[in-house]
Parts: structure tokens; sequence; C-alpha cells
């Protein structure tokens, strides 16, 4: 592997995933909501969906993709409507007086949604498919850098939406009220089907 293209990627990465969408805006309203017990699924699941991003985009099927854009337009509204649902159930939920929601939300629900949200992002598919065949050198086993590469932007994307999530849950101590927690939450969900709409 080329020690400078691995380093720059790790740049490149890291600016495209800290830079906020869709899927900080939803660690974000994640953590709002429900603490720091979804830190850890919510970051598995992004990487879970940046390791699959990695895949495609370094196997066969990125061609198939970049070829037919018109799959990422439906990824986008797929997404939007996701995201529309979650932020209308927020708006509407009652707040519990034991704070049982945290045990509604489960760790695999907060995996599976992150994941779902992840992967239907548009932003992630094309910086995946433009950001990880550019880092690929001709000199060295295509196998073990498409691997090295996949893991570094799988440890990247950890690093980066648990440090939002850790950051929005130490946030969330502004917000007493979880009738206003739902609200904010509700709202980031709505802001993020809509950019993605018009993305």
């Amino acid at each position: 592997m080329d020690l400078q293209l691995m380093i720059l990627f790790a740049i490149a990465f890291t600016c495209a995933v800290a830079v906020p969408g869709p899927n900080v805006a939803f660690v974000v309203a994640q953590a709002l909501k429900y603490g720091h017990k979804i830190i850890a699924p919510c970051s598995l699941g992004f990487g879970l969906a940046t390791a699959i991003h990695a895949i495609v985009a370094l196997s066969g099927v990125g061609l198939i993709i970049h070829e037919h854009s018109s799959l990422l337009g439906y990824l986008r509204f797929i997404g939007a409507i996701y995201l529309t649902f979650l932020g209308l159930a927020s708006f509407l939920s009652q707040p519990e007086h034991h704070s049982t929601e945290i045990i509604d939300s489960s760790p695999r629900k907060v995996f599976i949604d992150s994941s779902l949200v992840a992967l239907t992002n548009p932003k992630g598919w094309l910086a995946t498919l433009l950001t990880y065949p550019s880092f690929i050198s001709p000199y060295y086993s295509y196998m073990h850098q498409a691997i090295a590469l996949s893991l570094a932007g799988l440890l990247i994307s950890l690093l980066i939406y648990g440090g939002y999530a850790l950051l929005a849950q130490r946030a969330r101590t502004l917000f007493r009220n979880e009738r206003n927690i739902s609200r904010v939450t509700g709202a980031i969900y709505l802001l993020v089907a809509v950019f993605l709409v018009l993305s």
C-alpha cells in the first residue's frame, strides 16, 4: 500500500464524513433524544454502511451505479420518506414520565436505522464512488489496497460519528423537557428529509 496515498485518502475521507449532512444530523438527533446509550450502535450502523459503500465502490457494482445515476435519485427519495416518517413520529410522540424511550429504542433498532439512513444517503454513495477508486495505486495489490482503504474508512466513520454523538449527548443536558427534545429531533429529521430531496 502506498503510504502517501493512504494518508491523502484518510484526509479526504475524514473531510467528506465530517461535513454536516444527513448522516450527521441523524446522529445528533438520535443522541439528543436517547442519550449516551445510542453512541455505539449508531456509530456501528454508520460503520457498517461505510463498509458496504466501500465494497460496492471497489467492486464492479460501483461502475454500474456510476453509469446509472438514477439509482442514486431513488435512494435519495427512499431516504427522504424514511426520515419524514421518523420526524413525524418524533413530533407526535408523547413524553414518557419514566424515560422508557431509551428502552423502546433498542441498540438494535438504532443500529438498523443509522445503517438505513447512511445507505439511502446519495452523498455517501457519491463520496465513496469518487473517493475510493482515486486512491488505488496500480503498483500494489488491488485486494490489499481495497481492504486497507475499507478498514481506514470504517475507522474514520466510527470516530467521526461517535464524536458527533458524544457532543450531541453532552448538549442534551440543555433540554430538560422531553417534549422539547422530541420536537428538536423531529425538526432535524424533517430538515434532513428536505435536504435529501433538494440535493
